[in-house]
């Protein structure tokens, strides 16, 4: 079969800095390799590139805006000064302008199937003529709804748009299928839950684990819930002084925040920050965790959730929808109800280590059961395996 993901990231050397969704195509990418398919990654970046890896062939074309500077410029001058409209037609000519580059690329290159994502909206005036699948990895209309960002309403138009122009949506979790019915009013076709590399996040028992520590990853903001953990290790660590916290992600400006108005004297003090680090010495870094927490408003799957599971750590997540999916609470880690349940919840392990020892392991095996990128990779060959059959007999 041949596979067109279309996207504006992929994790590559020689490419920009990417996000979940350039990782989440870099992975499926070789797995559908590796079963004997065709992969090619398709989109737009800032310049063209056109690169191979591993026998996926990566091709980018320079973006809309960037190609037409005098269209950038009208552009941002209408945002500025507030023209909606103006606006509006901007973002559906730049769409527009996909739409037909993606069309003759798929066409010459005689692509079976497509797959892209939904933040933004890009795929919003396909035409469906090569049957395009939709992920929900995320959305502008989610950030706004649970994580409190600007309602950028044209962009969320957008996204509800390109739900629109497909049957064929996948959402990573049962609760994004909901949200994406109860926010843009749109069907979701299959849920599809994210999968790891259980190679890579496996337990290093060579790395020797920091006593009492509590450790996160992530950007550092209030959307992932870091102040409150901030404000909760404040507590922890009058009851436990040797308690100690430890995060890792981009985020100096709210690090500095964080230090001078959240912090109190005795926690920043337990408190290491160690900025962003590369992705291949996250695993090992994280091996020195006695506790993984994960504090976040709202997650449409929760990667970090897993991948501490996938390494035998004991992993507390904030009560967000998603949990429930992922964790069975007292079994294979922990749902906090609210801050001071958080707390407890610390401390209790930290009195009582040898209790969490199975919790740790029915983590792992619930990762191995459920949250495998071979899972993830084999039903998404089988989704696409059904739309072209059906396609077929249908013609």
């Amino acid at each position: 079969m041949k596979i067109l993901f279309f996207t504006n990231e992929y994790s590559h050397p020689k490419l920009p800095p990417n996000g979940g969704v350039g990782t989440f195509f870099k992975t499926i990418s070789y797995e559908l390799i590796k079963k004997g398919h065709e992969v090619h990654i398709y989109g737009f970046s800032k310049k063209s590139y056109s690169l191979n890896d591993n026998g996926i062939k990566i091709t980018f074309f320079k973006q809309y805006f960037k190609a037409h500077p005098l269209a950038e410029l009208m552009r941002s001058l209408s945002a500025r000064l507030g023209l909606s409209k103006i606006t509006a037609y901007w973002l559906a000519k730049e769409r527009q302008f996909l739409a037909k580059q993606l069309k003759t690329y798929s066409t010459q290159n005689q692509i079976d199937i497509i797959q892209s994502f939904t933040f933004n909206g890009f795929t919003a005036y396909w035409d469906n003529s090569i049957p395009l699948v939709t992920r929900f990895h995320g959305s502008r209309g989610f950030w706004h709804h649970y994580l409190g960002h600007k309602n950028d309403a044209l962009k969320i138009a957008m996204e509800k748009k390109a739900l629109l122009a497909t049957p064929f949506t996948v959402a990573n979790s049962y609760f994004s299928k909901d949200f994406i019915k109860s926010y843009y009013n749109v069907d979701v076709d299959t849920v599809i839950p994210n999968g790891i590399n259980t190679n890579v996040f496996s337990p290093d028992h060579s790395v020797k684990e920091i006593p009492k520590s509590i450790f996160y990853i992530g950007t550092l903001s209030k959307a992932k819930g870091v102040q409150d953990l901030v404000e909760i290790f404040n507590a922890i660590i009058k009851e436990e002084p040797n308690a100690s916290l430890h995060l890792i992600g981009r985020g100096a400006k709210y690090w500095d925040y964080l230090k001078a108005e959240v912090f109190t004297k005795e926690a920043l003090n337990k408190t290491t920050y160690y900025s962003h680090i590369p992705f291949d010495q996250i695993p090992k870094k994280l091996s020195e965790a006695s506790i993984i927490a994960v504090p976040s408003k709202g997650e449409t799957f929760g990667f970090t959730i897993v991948e501490a599971m996938a390494l035998e750590k004991v992993t507390i997540v904030s009560n967000i929808p998603v949990a429930q999916e992922i964790i069975n609470h007292g079994i294979d880690g922990f749902i906090a109800k609210d801050n001071n349940d958080f707390k407890n919840i610390i401390l209790n392990i930290f009195k009582n280590t040898e209790e969490t020892k199975p919790i740790k392991k029915q983590a792992r095996q619930k990762v191995l059961s459920q949250f495998t990128q071979e899972k993830m990779t084999d039903n998404t060959l089988a989704y696409y395996e059904k739309i072209v059959a059906k396609l077929n007999n249908d013609q």
